[in-house]
């Protein structure tokens, strides 16, 4: 087959290879698309765990919202419909006026003498204490002062027992008192209301009782420290049995803190019908507190105050029980302390109308997303591979089929050859053999060329017929069947010369002998002689041929442990491309292509050599000119050699 010309099924190898080319570059193509990137996919799968995270913290904080348990509210209170439309009539708490202030010291004389029944009281001289207490009385001009003397004289006639003193020091200040007075943050009218109620009767003390509620739910009554607020009330509802007043102070009391957090929101007043069940949370503008409210039902609402930092924290403590934050993940809320450690991840996420909010951090976020990223790298690595196997398992297919296609022709070829070559030796005994017959050969010189003639064609079919069998063995899997035994390179070599000048007699060469690299003591092979004669003698055939010259040596040497027999000729030489595949089945050069042959001698010959644990290679000529072909083989080496 010349090289470049088109053969039948050619097509179809292209189109295997093109097709493994195109798949591959198919699969690189997806495997570097931007969403295979490990880089890329490894951000946004992290981008996107940070995204979760941010949505399980917010819809965790709406499910505390509705957990009443979750926050510690500073007194949190119920208050009805009824209480916020109850809002708009409660008055507010009057301010105080200039004028309400504590008189300065009326007289001198006053001082001295309020002053005196103070000292004299604390000694426990409660008639001395009252008799100053009186003229401290009379020399008051103001309100408050009247007061603060009647107060002490109500004092120490309830310690001597003498009520009617007690009565005459109360009803001298008792229509003077409106409520707002203070004495030392003490209000005046309850105090000594208080204090005189025990030398009151029954009613009286109940009138004295009505008249301080009044006062209070009024907001004249000055008290404007909680606790103390919280004291004197509780006086006021135990001046009576009767539970009457006491609710009434506490129902106030509920109603004007119910105002207080209305006035704290930025609206007016908290809504009648809140949407649903869960917490607010709004700041207080005068205090360092969030207001937090709900609606209880359809027509209430609870309220209180609680700090930002306790409900964060509770909230924190929350994530941390539930394990809902996975590790190297933290939340900064804004609280004083320090961020977290890390990098911030994802902006301020809003949790709630007062301000409440978190920013993410993680600890190490470029390592998070690679790992992240790192089965995208696995699936991109997969599919190079892959795209690598499909293009070398569409070439290797399209080189089986050309291998196959061209083993078919080679055996075509095979076939018309044997048949060509074993139709010429039959043809020609056949020929020889009737001329014989027919007497047309009388001469007994004549006869015996005739002789010499047939068996020179019938060992030539003995040749080809023990080639293909050979061959075929071969290809069957089978090893050659050879008789080895260890032989002396001497006369071994010499028996092989013998066998090549006799050929080359027979076919009418120049064969030149060169066995003097061969040493007389070399070493011993392990040979099967027969088998070697016959791969040298296809050597030699090969060489008279194909080469085009009558000119052929046989050379040997022994060199590294090996014995070296070549073949060489002066004729056309072999191209070194080609010099690997002569000894190919059913391989030809081209320029041979009519020299006949099966085209199975040099496949023989590498065999033999195989099996005899050499090798059999085409050389590079040594001055470049003609064919070099050598069979080396592995020496058994004698004590004389030394090695």
């Amino acid at each position: 087959m010349r090289a470049g010309r088109r053969v039948p099924g050619q097509p179809w190898e292209l189109a295997v290879a093109l097709l493994g080319v195109l798949s591959s570059a198919l699969l690189v193509a997806v495997a570097l698309a931007p969403a295979n990137d490990p880089q890329h996919a490894g951000r946004a799968k992290f981008a996107q765990q940070a995204g979760d995270v941010e949505d399980v913290v917010a819809a965790e904080w709406t499910r505390m919202r509705a957990d009443l348990a979750a926050f510690e509210l500073e007194a949190p209170t119920r208050w009805s419909a009824a209480d916020l439309e109850a809002l708009e009539r409660l008055p507010a708490e009057r301010a105080r006026e200039p004028g309400d202030a504590p008189a300065a010291p009326e007289t001198t004389l006053f001082e001295l003498l309020l002053g005196e029944a103070l000292r004299l009281e604390a000694q426990h001289q409660a008639d001395e204490a009252r008799s100053a207490a009186g003229e401290a009385l009379a020399q008051a001009s103001g309100a408050t002062g009247r007061a603060r003397a009647a107060l002490v004289a109500i004092r120490c006639a309830r310690a001597l027992g003498d009520d009617d003193a007690a009565r005459e020091a109360w009803n001298a200040v008792a229509d003077e008192l409106e409520g707002h007075e203070l004495d030392a943050d003490v209000p005046l009218l309850a105090a000594c209301a208080v204090a005189v109620a025990p030398s009151l009767d029954p009613e009286a003390r109940a009138a004295l009782q009505l008249r301080l509620v009044d006062v209070v739910t009024a907001g004249r009554l000055a008290l404007d420290e909680a606790p103390l607020r919280e004291a004197w009330l509780e006086r006021i509802a135990a001046l009576t049995p009767d539970g009457a007043a006491g609710e009434r102070l506490r129902e106030h009391e509920r109603l004007r803190r119910l105002a207080q957090l209305a006035q704290a929101r930025p609206a007016a007043r908290l809504p009648e019908r809140p949407a649903d069940g869960a917490w607010r949370f709004e700041p207080h503008p005068a205090r360092s507190a969030l207001l937090a409210w709900r609606a209880d039902g359809l027509d209430g609402v609870h309220a209180g105050f609680v700090t930002r930092a306790e409900l964060l924290a509770a909230f924190v403590a929350r994530l941390e029980r539930l394990q809902l934050l996975p590790p190297d993940f933290a939340l900064d809320f804004g609280l004083p302390g320090g961020l977290p450690t890390g990098e911030r991840v994802r902006e301020r996420r809003e949790l709630d109308s007062a301000g409440l909010g978190f920013e993410l951090f993680h600890a190490a976020p470029d390592a998070a997303a690679a790992r992240a990223g790192r089965r995208v790298a696995l699936l991109r690595a997969a599919l190079f591979l892959t795209a690598a196997l499909s293009a070398a398992a569409s070439f290797a297919t399209a080189r089986a089929l050309r291998r196959s296609r061209k083993l078919a022709e080679l055996k075509s070829s095979f076939v018309a050859s044997v048949s060509h070559e074993l139709r010429t030796p039959v043809a020609s005994i056949l020929m020889l053999a009737e001329n014989l017959e027919a007497g047309h050969v009388s001469e007994p010189a004549a006869r015996t060329r005739y002789a010499s003639l047939i068996r020179r064609e019938a060992e030539r079919l003995r040749r080809l017929v023990a080639d293909v069998l050979d061959f075929s063995r071969l290809e069957r899997g089978r090893q050659l069947e050879l008789r080895r035994e260890s032989r002396a390179l001497e006369p071994l070599l010499a028996e092989l010369g013998e066998a090549a000048r006799e050929w080359a007699h027979k076919h009418g060469v120049e064969l030149a002998l060169d066995f003097a690299r061969v040493e007389s003591n070399a070493a011993s092979v392990d040979v099967d002689t027969d088998t070697l004669r016959r791969a040298l003698e296809n050597l030699l055939d090969n060489a008279r041929k194909h080469s085009g010259s009558s000119e052929v040596a046989l050379c040997a040497r022994a060199e590294r442990a090996a014995l070296h027999l070549e073949v060489r000729d002066r004729g056309r030489g072999i191209p070194p491309e080609q010099r690997a595949k002569i000894f190919e089945p059913f391989e030809r050069l081209e320029s041979a292509s009519g020299a006949g042959g099966a085209g199975l001698g040099l496949a023989i010959v590498r065999e033999i050599a195989r099996e005899h644990g050499g090798e059999a290679r085409a050389l590079e000529p040594e001055d470049g000119i003609g064919a070099r072909m050598e069979i080396e083989l592995p020496l058994e080496q004698s004590p004389e050699s030394g090695t």
